[in-house]
């Protein structure tokens, strides 16, 4: 059968003609070069047939082979590098398959577009344990510029020249990649053209035959991450580009905003993924990003919802309340609500002194186990804080702990707090968590060069323009998205360093003088002079026309600004009532202190008082020095008296540069140092509280209980106090007890209702007699036996 009958039977006869004259033309050119080559090497003089097959055929050979090579030449190749034990050497091993060894699409200028190489590191020579490690080197600049578009948003550059395993940035855009590869731009250059073929055959490689096995499966199983909206633990790193913003929820399930700084890529069975990322937070005299280290602890191979992770990138956020809304408008409402917070966070934090007090009700992580003055001097803080070298961060999520967060206690506060971040970090540990039980991360943030941060799309990953932010300055809303819900500071009745939510905090209450005017039963002689007294500082503090304080000044400077206040006499008569009252009617925080705050060794006696002192001063606070007896006993002579000696010096030395409000109170006066009492403005003794004022403080308690209606027949109840408290000699303490375990009594009395009765009082208030009496009688023995023995 002729080659025209064949063509016809197979229908291809006309085209197959026209290619096989194609084909011929080319092949006489292609000798004709050839010969035209032989003739200009062979010698002139040479005419001899043999001589001139001899010289023939061997430039032959390598020129058709020269031709065939650049004809062949493939746009890529893949090279094994590979340690072989044999010869003891690391040989690279060309496994481009056949099929790709070919031209792809339009002929472009640029022979070689990309070499992909596998390198194979030997761990260990004896056991050959291999891990391997991949790279792309970009040949082609059409598609080392392709690539450096696509993944410019990452700080890449505009040529982008090589790419190593796990191909990070590649992955992390690599829906904008697979549209660029596959888009068709008619005005594009053929080599523009071949650039996007070229992409398609790197990420064919990457997500097929990259090498690295966590990288392959990743991409085996991605289609069913996008739609599912799931991830593993092994690909968590793909969420989470430098940059990302994520949403965490790490202090008392509150939504917080950070931004991405680094990760772990690729992390072993059954390791936690660690990142790390940044908030925009309070140093106590500037604005700064804040670090923490988050990490998930491994949960298996098994698909995992993004939504559940206990951090993730805000997109996949959704509202926890709304569920007909979609992702978008949750994400508005979300921003919305946390630069709104952020904006009353940050004028909480740049209130100035004297007005950081605000009213607390709500959950607080309290630090607990630590004196509020000398937790950082604590032994355990000593070693944690030297065993420190990077971080002690823990673990978001994951039940991780740190040493530190152990102290971490979660409880209600409902009272008077102080915002103070920089008395915070100068008391606690540098370990101690400063947000739920995270730590600040204690490494170093992306070292960025000073060309990259002056960069604006490293500015806007980084957000490095936000350090050393003054307060005053402006701030933008990303900003205020990035504000932590709490705030640092201490619970004053709680006596404890704790970090307080800010939608929790409100303003303080107004100067109240109703407790000190009605409540305390005090000589009214007595409330006159305090009152005068505490006004009369108050005024002291104004400055005249000329600058100068009206206040009476010490012929030394700074001396003598203070206002020292004793209450000495019986317990439970009104002393600590008196000190709050105070405060209350001054509008100012009462910080109270004991002797087991300050402590009894000599050599941290005079830095907790310091501390103390200081508190109080930064705070404008009056301070209550309660059971001071210690401080005010008079100096001994003897060795037995150094150590006491000692606290009351240091007392005398503090008290002489107080400028604020000092309560001291003790229920002994046995011997009173002679210069603790040239310090004192006002002394006041408090007796036995007599008939009518132990009747006005039951009236008082029981009043209380009326309003929430909770007495079954008040009339009755003033009768019988009006003619019991004559016999019952109980002082304030005392019947503030009776009251309120008389009521609990009658709250679980089912037969009245669970309303308080005579009889409830009459049972608690005979069992409080008969222990008096008690205790009486056993002091009356003990004086005997004294007297006996001396």
């Amino acid at each position: 059968m002729d080659d025209t009958t064949a063509g016809t039977e197979e229908g291809l006869g006309p085209a197959k003609t026209l290619e096989t004259t194609q084909v011929q033309d080319q092949y006489i050119k292609l000798l004709l070069r050839k010969i035209a080559l032989l003739e200009e090497r062979l010698p002139a003089a040479n005419n001899d047939d043999h001589a001139s097959q001899k010289n023939d055929r061997p430039p032959e050979v390598p020129v058709e082979k020269e031709d065939a090579n650049e004809e062949e030449e493939p746009r890529y190749v893949i090279i094994v590098n590979k340690w072989d034990p044999d010869t003891g050497e690391y040989k690279d091993d060309d496994i481009t398959k056949s099929t790709e060894q070919k031209e792809i699409g339009p002929k472009p200028q640029s022979r070689r577009a990309f070499t992909f190489r596998k390198s194979t590191m030997l761990r260990s020579r004896i056991n050959y344990i291999e891990t391997v490690v991949s790279e792309a080197k970009i040949e082609s600049e059409p598609l080392q510029r392709l690539i450096g578009t696509i993944t410019k948003g990452l700080g890449a550059p505009e040529l982008v020249t090589s790419l190593s395993s796990p191909f990070a940035n590649l992955v992390w855009t690599w829906a904008e990649a697979d549209e660029e590869a596959k888009k068709y731009v008619e005005s594009e250059t053929p080599d523009e053209k071949q650039a996007r073929v070229d992409l398609r055959e790197l990420m064919r490689i990457v997500s097929t035959s990259s090498g690295i096995q966590q990288l392959d499966q990743y991409f085996k199983e991605r289609s069913f991450f996008v739609e599912e909206g799931t991830i593993s633990h092994a690909a968590l790193w793909t969420l989470f580009p430098p940059g990302t913003l994520i949403v965490s929820h790490p202090f008392l399930g509150e939504p917080q905003i950070f931004t991405v700084d680094s990760c772990d890529y690729f992390v072993r069975e059954e390791h936690t993924f660690d990142l790390v990322c940044f908030s925009f937070d309070w140093a106590g005299t500037e604005f700064t990003r804040v670090p923490f280290e988050m990490k998930i602890r491994h949960w298996g191979s098994n698909r995992k919802s993004i939504a559940e992770l206990p951090f993730y990138p805000l997109e996949y956020y959704t509202s926890p309340v709304d569920k007909n809304i979609t992702s978008e408008d949750a994400i508005a409402q979300l921003k919305d609500q946390l630069i709104a917070r952020g904006k009353k966070f940050v004028k909480l934090c740049t209130a100035e002194k004297g007005k950081q007090m605000r009213t607390y009700s709500g959950d607080a992580h309290f630090h607990a186990g630590r004196s509020f003055v000398n937790s950082a001097d604590d032994e355990g803080m000593r070693r944690s804080r030297q065993d420190d070298d990077s971080s002690t961060s823990t673990e978001t999520g994951a039940g991780g702990r740190n040493s530190e967060a152990r102290y971490v206690k979660r409880k209600k506060v409902d009272g008077t707090t102080m915002v103070d971040f920089a008395s915070f970090f100068e008391y606690l540990s540098p370990n101690t968590p400063i947000l739920g039980d995270l730590s600040q991360f204690r490494g170093q943030l992306e070292n960025l060069s000073p060309e990259k941060r002056a960069n604006p799309i490293y500015m806007d990953m980084y957000k490095t323009h936000w350090d050393r932010h003054a307060p005053g300055k402006t701030m933008s809303d990303d900003q205020y998205l990035h504000c932590p819900p709490r705030v640092l500071g201490y619970a004053l009745k709680q006596k404890k360093w704790a970090q307080l939510l800010v939608d929790k905090l409100n303003p303080p209450n107004e100067a109240d003088s109703s407790v000190f005017h009605n409540k305390l039963q005090l000589d009214p002689d007595y409330k006159d002079l305090v009152s005068c007294s505490v006004q009369a500082h108050e005024y002291g503090k104004n400055l005249n026309a000329k600058g100068e304080s009206m206040s009476l000044q010490d012929f030394a400077p700074d001396k003598g600004k203070g206002l020292v206040i004793m209450l000495y006499g019986h317990p439970g008569v009104g002393k600590t009532l008196t000190a709050e009252s105070v405060a209350l009617m001054a509008g100012k925080p009462l910080l109270s202190v004991g002797v087991s705050d300050i402590g009894i060794e000599g050599d941290k006696v005079e830095a907790n008082l310091q501390k103390v002192f200081d508190l109080a001063g930064k705070w404008e606070a009056v301070l209550l020095f309660d059971e001071a007896d210690v401080f005010l006993e008079a100096r001994g002579r003897g060795e037995n008296d150094l150590r006491r000696n000692a606290m009351v010096s240091v007392l005398l030395r503090v008290l002489e540069y107080y400028d604020g409000i000092l309560i001291l109170t003790t229920n002994r006066m046995r011997s009173f140092d002679i210069a603790v009492q040239s310090r004192i403005h006002i002394a006041i003794k408090y007796e036995e509280l007599v008939h009518s004022q132990q009747m006005a403080i039951f009236k008082s308690f029981l009043e209380q209980l009326n309003r929430k209606r909770l007495v079954y027949d008040y009339d009755d109840l003033l009768e019988w106090v009006h003619r019991e408290t004559r016999k019952l000699a109980f002082n304030g303490r005392q019947i503030r007890n009776v009251v309120s375990t008389a009521m609990g009594i009658a709250l679980v009395d089912e037969a009245n209702g669970g309303k308080l009765k005579r009889s409830h009082l009459i049972r608690v208030v005979e069992q409080t007699k008969q222990f008096k009496q008690d205790l009486i009688a056993e002091e009356e023995l003990y004086k005997r036996l004294q007297k006996g023995i001396s």
